[in-house]
């Protein structure tokens, strides 16, 4: 994966590229910025430099015996001091094949304090043939030790107009459809992704029906919520454990609702309806401020983390939203 195939953040990829050529790659680096902005793709993009052009196949396949990557796992979604353990004692051994190793920690900022711990004294003395790459969107809930021992580099949302060359190339979106999703995904790739698979996605097709009809009808509201929770695979919250896939879904099903009310706002305001996501608003409705409706999403997304049922949640954020204000 050279660099010449990534998109945005140039000074990120000039300075890495610079680091290269002159052989002065820090042993530990940080990625910081937004989720879904390409960071896992430029840490891949760096191993291929840092390794050399004859280990690249191998790179790509995803089978290179050199490179580890690790993510947050559990029901609690962390980093276990057992897999940061294993990262330390993998750091330890000699390459396989390569000349150096390379470790990609996605989601540092999901370390458990005795995890980051047990990596502080690996990121104090590194080993020359090792690099750590940390990748977060929250540096600032990393333990001020490691980043202190982190050089860190950086990372912005995506530009709308290299968004839109992207769209309109990469996905064959017309001009109008890669206006309205650059709008909507914030210079966020993941966003983007997300947006389209779920464009004709049972789960946003019933949201959408629990969106249009509101508390009114508590019986229908009730069938709806415990329908989206099936298509969640949520019935059964309490027995399965929640996965890197579910916890995708709760944050698209609440960025779908934020960009309902969003939409509501904006229509509430006469704006020009080209820049709506639902465009099946036909006359302007009172709606909450979007200040209040992002409180109200981020007291559901913490209702869940605590492992509340998703009906129960939803009851609790639209009555929120229905207060009068």
């Amino acid at each position: 994966m050279p660099f010449s195939t990534l998109i945005g953040n140039e000074s990120a990829q000039s300075a890495l590229k610079r680091m290269v050529e002159h052989s002065c790659v820090p042993n530990t680096l940080l990625f910081s910025g937004p989720h879904g902005i390409g960071k896992a793709r430029f840490a891949l993009a760096l191993a291929h430099l840092l390794m050399g052009a004859s280990h690249h196949q191998k790179l790509n396949s995803g089978n290179h015996p050199d490179l580890h990557i690790y993510s947050p796992e559990g029901k609690a979604h962390l980093h276990s001091i057992d897999s940061i353990r294993s990262l330390i004692e993998e750091v330890g051994m000699p390459p396989f094949e390569a000349p150096v190793k390379v470790f990609i920690l996605h989601d540092a900022h999901l370390m458990l304090p005795a995890s980051s711990n047990a990596l502080l004294k690996t990121l104090e003395e590194p080993h020359l043939d090792s690099y750590i790459i940390l990748l977060t969107s929250e540096p600032e809930s990393v333990l001020p030790t490691i980043l202190s021992r982190c050089r860190k580099i950086p990372f912005f949302p995506i530009p709308e107009k290299e968004m839109l060359t992207y769209l309109e190339k990469e996905l064959s979106q017309t001009p109008e459809q890669a206006r309205k999703t650059a709008f909507l995904a914030h210079g966020s790739f993941a966003r983007v992704h997300q947006m389209i698979s779920q464009s004709q996605d049972e789960k946003q097709k019933i949201l959408h029906k629990i969106l249009a009809a509101g508390t009114a009808d508590y019986p229908l509201f009730l069938k709806l919520c415990t329908e989206l929770e099936a298509a969640c695979g949520l019935s059964k919250t309490e027995e399965n454990e929640e996965s890197d896939s579910m916890l995708s879904q709760m944050d698209a099903l609440f960025e779908e609702i934020s960009t309902w009310y969003r939409d509501l706002y904006l229509v509430s305001q006469g704006v020009d309806r080209s820049w709506l996501s639902n465009p099946q608003f036909q006359k302007a409705a009172r709606a909450p401020s979007l200040e209040r409706v992002l409180e109200a999403i981020a007291r559901a997304r913490l209702a869940l983390q605590r492992h509340l049922k998703l009906r129960v949640v939803l009851e609790e954020l639209f009555y929120q939203l229905s207060l009068n204000h």
